[in-house]
C-alpha cells in the first residue's frame, strides 16, 4: 500500500475545493482538487494515477447536455497532455471521471473535459464495457444513496505512447475501487478491466480492492480502521451489490 488517496473521506461534508490534505505519495504526482473531484497527475505518463469523487442522488440529475470541450488542464503546473496528442492516434479521449456523472451542473460537466481526466482508450472499450460499468455505478448511487469511487489506469514501465509532444502512455488495464456505507457498516468492491479481454458479464471483472492495490500501488480508503479496511478490501462479495440495478437520470430540479 503505497499511496493514501482518500483522506477527504474522513470529512465527507467538506468540498473538494477546500484545503483538505491528501497523504504523501511516492508516485510521480501532482495533486489537484476541484469542486467535485480530486486527482493525482503523473507527469511521466501524462495521465492521472487516479481520480476520486463521490456520487449521490443530487449529482444524478439530468440538467446539462454534454459538450466536448476537451482542453489542456490549466492547473497542472508541469503541463498536461493536449487534445492534439490524440490526433490520428485511433484512440478515444477516455474519461476517468465520466461526464455522465456530472450532468447536474454546467461547470461540473466542463471540469470533466480537462486532459488530466483523459487516457487513450480503444473506442470499443471506452464506449462498450467501460461505459457499461459507469452506468452500473450510477445505478448503485441511486440505490445506495451515496458511493465513493476511485478510478484510474494501471501504470507500468515501457507502455506505448501517443503524441509527439507529450508522449501520453497507453494503459492496458483500468480499475475502479468503490465504497459505500449502510447500517451494517462499510461495503467495498473493485473492478479490473483489460482493454483487450471482453467478458459477457460485468461481474466477471470484479476483484478485491486489495488486488487493485497490489497492481496500482494505490492505498484506497485509508481512513478505515485497519481491521475493517482489510476485511472490506480482501473480498469481492457480490451479495452486497445489486448487479441487476437499473439506471435512469433523475429529472432536473435546479
Amino acid at each position: 500500500m503505497m499511496l493514501n488517496v482518500l483522506a477527504w473521506l474522513l470529512f465527507p461534508f467538506l468540498s473538494f475545493a477546500s484545503d483538505t490534505p491528501l497523504a504523501h505519495s511516492p508516485l510521480d504526482e501532482e495533486l489537484i482538487n476541484r469542486d467535485h473531484y480530486s486527482l493525482s497527475y503523473n507527469e511521466k505518463h501524462e495521465v492521472a494515477n487516479w481520480v476520486a469523487y463521490s456520487l449521490d442522488h443530487y449529482k444524478l440529475q439530468n440538467c446539462v447536455q454534454r459538450k466536448n470541450s476537451f482542453r489542456i488542464d490549466p492547473l497542472i503546473t508541469t503541463g498536461s497532455a493536449s487534445p492534439t496528442d490524440y490526433i490520428n492516434s485511433n484512440y478515444d479521449r477516455g474519461h476517468l471521471l465520466p461526464a455522465g456523472d456530472m450532468k447536474f451542473d454546467k461547470s461540473a460537466m466542463r471540469d470533466t473535459f480537462v486532459m488530466s481526466n483523459m487516457t487513450p482508450q480503444p473506442a470499443k472499450f471506452n464506449r462498450g464495457r467501460w461505459s457499461n460499468l459507469e452506468t452500473l455505478i450510477r445505478a448503485w448511487a441511486l440505490k445506495y444513496k451515496k458511493i465513493w469511487i476511485v478510478t484510474g489506469p494501471v501504470l507500468t514501465e515501457k507502455l506505448p505512447t501517443i503524441g509527439n509532444a507529450n508522449r501520453v502512455s497507453i494503459p492496458t488495464d483500468y480499475y475502479k475501487a468503490i465504497l459505500r456505507e449502510d447500517n451494517e457498516g462499510y461495503k467495498g468492491i473493485g473492478f479490473l478491466m483489460n482493454v483487450e479481454v471482453p467478458f459477457n458479464e460485468t461481474e466477471a471483472y470484479a476483484v478485491s480492492i486489495n488486488k487493485i492495490e497490489e497492481l496500482s500501488g494505490v492505498d484506497f480508503f485509508p481512513f478505515l480502521n485497519d481491521q475493517v479496511e482489510e476485511e472490506i478490501e480482501d473480498n469481492r462479495n457480490f451479495v452486497d451489490w445489486d448487479f441487476k440495478a437499473n439506471f435512469n437520470y433523475l429529472p432536473c430540479s435546479i
